[in-house]
């Protein structure tokens, strides 16, 4: 009996310690890496063969796809809300993206991502685009919880010169250098500008002090255009690849993309050289969709998905993402996720905790264990300007988008940008021989066909509800669009009508949260910041430092002549979620389980 018992007592010690090796260690590094206007078909882990990117996949497959994944429409909402957690609407940080000329930027008072890293031992480091402040000292990333910053302050830049050339409504021109090394302009950089970005973050791994963990937060400028004259960039002096791709602009893109993911490949060995790479969490995601068509255009695309960047539809904010461990057991993971639940879900994983209040919520114990997601609703988008007054909103399978959307791009675009002259090159042997897939099976990972099919398959929209209305749904001052997202993915089924009570419920609750923005004043361009005051070269110009306030305007209504029947007014906090559980329901069943936890 003793025997026997000793022989249980053994069991059960390996089993906690296998349970504990099952998950990544508090303080585990963090790289984050962002890429700039991708869409959701520019990665081939959701499906499409033309642009293969095998080094994304491989990490994608050896991990965590977010098949629900939300960010942003643009990219200064975007990196507002991933920083502070919150919505940018709340800080008057939503809408269109900062100039450079423009004195604005993430407010003082809010605390940053990197600062909460800090203050749990991490080495804080960004490389690459910032976008959230730039015109005074104080917004800098290396004052706002960064140690170190190489990159470029701006949105975008020339990707050989480093200029961005900023264009007013009024049609006066600036221009100037947009790249850092902190407060160093680099006047003599030559090199590609991924390659440099990549290759300060490899330095970075390699000269990391272990004795801390790291937090290396990548943000790619690329596949972002470039200045009107140079709108694709690939890298220079090779031969253009992927001859399969009969769009000529779609094929330069492709260049990029393949780059960018070559990019991602030498980081990941950089970690393995260093010995980190099994406990470090690795974080991919875009920033927000692609601007296939129009201002900015990258000829990316996000079918099937309708809309691009700069709008409110599903190809404009719902982008690639993926988280890795190498503990994590691969799966696609369809819990609804937002950009704002990366600051507590990766505190969290650093073993800290968030105690303000946030939009944001700690989806890390749902990821880990392939659980419910802690979020049951999420603000798509508000904006609140002079051109455009509109807003988005989902609740479980759900989504509503109302107000007045003119101009925008509300079609589907880019079907002809994937036709094919050719086949494409096989793709699991394109995996098999990336540096990420070469590196992992000389760690004893290998690719399994039957895991990468299965993953690949379960990460390819699907859309379910065959009915495609005539003219495609546009919101209007008098009605809006209602879409279940589960059944109709590619939002050609407007359900306004049909279920007019779940429309009225959604269009209550976002008049809730139109309550609550910060509306944005004015944009604040300055003559004073202009770079050639400053040997051309992209400054801060506002020297008083202080608590800035972001310039308001008093918040608009959000006409719309519906009449909203039982409304009810509620202290209750619907920010977050309580704990309902809606799994397995779905339709209308699974709307009403979630008003439990929303309304």
């Amino acid at each position: 009996m003793h025997k026997l018992n000793a022989i249980w007592s053994l069991c059960w010690a390996l089993f906690v310690i296998a349970s504990a090796l099952a998950y990544p260690r508090p303080n585990s590094n963090v790289v984050f890496i962002m890429v700039d206007d991708m869409g959701w078909n520019d990665v081939s882990f959701h499906g499409s063969d033309q642009i293969l990117t095998p080094n994304i996949d491989t990490l994608a497959y050896q991990g965590v796809i977010l098949q629900q994944y939300y960010s942003e429409a643009i990219c200064t909402p975007a990196r507002t809300a991933l920083l502070t957690g919150k919505y940018p609407m709340r800080l008057g940080m939503h809408g269109s993206p900062l100039f450079n000329s423009e004195d604005r930027g993430i407010p003082l008072t809010e605390r940053l991502l990197p600062s909460y890293l800090k203050e749990l031992g991490y080495s804080t480091h960004l490389v690459g685009k910032w976008h959230v402040g730039m015109s005074r000292e104080e917004f800098l990333p290396t004052s706002r919880g960064y140690e170190s910053h190489y990159g470029m302050r701006g949105g975008f830049i020339d990707y050989y010169t480093y200029t961005n050339i900023e264009m007013w409504p009024s049609g006066r021109q600036m221009l100037g250098l947009d790249l850092f090394d902190n407060g160093i302009p680099q006047n003599h950089e030559e090199r590609y500008i991924v390659d440099a970005l990549t290759d300060r973050a490899v330095k970075i791994i390699h000269q990391h002090n272990t004795s801390r963990p790291l937090f290396l937060h990548i943000t790619h400028n690329a596949p972002h255009a470039g200045n009107a004259g140079g709108a694709l960039q690939p890298p220079l002096f090779k031969t253009v690849q992927s001859k399969h791709i009969a769009n000529s602009n779609r094929r330069l893109y492709a260049e990029i993309v393949t780059h960018v993911d070559q990019s991602i490949g030498r980081i990941v060995v950089a970690l393995a050289e260093k010995g980190i790479l099994d406990d470090t969490i690795i974080v991919f995601a875009s920033d927000n969709g692609s601007p296939t068509v129009g201002r900015l255009q990258n000829w990316g695309s996000n079918l099937p998905f309708r809309g691009t960047k700069w709008s409110p539809w599903e190809g404009g904010v719902r982008v690639p993402a993926f988280l890795w461990h190498s503990s994590l057991s691969p799966r696609v993971w369809n819990g609804l996720m937002h950009i704002t639940d990366w600051l507590p879900t990766l505190v969290a994983a650093a073993g800290g905790k968030v105690t303000k209040s946030i939009d944001g919520v700690n989806q890390w114990d749902a990821i880990l264990q392939d659980g419910e997601s802690k979020r049951k609703e999420v603000l798509i988008a508000l904006e609140d300007s002079n051109a455009n007054m509109y807003a988005a909103y989902r609740a479980g399978d759900y989504k509503v988008i109302v107000g007045n959307v003119t101009g925008l791009n509300n079609n589907v675009y880019g079907t002809e940008l994937l036709i094919n002259k050719f086949a494409p090159p096989p793709y699991f042997s394109t995996l098999k021989s990336c540096e990420v897939a070469q590196m992992f099976e000389y760690t004893g990972r290998y690719l399994d066909f039957d895991v990468v099919q299965n993953m690949r398959q379960a990460a390819t929209v699907k859309q379910i509800d065959e009915i495609k209305d005539a003219t495609l749904c546009i919101p209007s001052l008098t009605r809006g669009c209602l879409f279940n997202l589960r059944k109709d993915p590619s939002e050609s089924h407007d359900l306004w009508q049909e279920a007019n009570k779940i429309a009225m419920l959604l269009t209550s609750r976002l008049r809730g949260l139109w309550a609550m923005q910060l509306r944005r004043g004015p944009t604040n361009l300055r003559n004073e910041s202009d770079p050639a005051k400053f040997g051309y070269t992209w400054t801060p110009y506002v020297k008083n430092k202080g608590i800035t306030k972001v310039p308001v305007q008093k918040i608009s209504n959000l006409n719309l002549s519906i009449d909203i029947s039982g409304n009810r007014t509620s202290t209750k906090d619907t920010t977050k979620a309580s704990a309902v559980n809606c799994d397995g329901i779905t339709g209308i069943r699974n709307f009403l389980c979630l008003l439990q936890s929303v309304f």
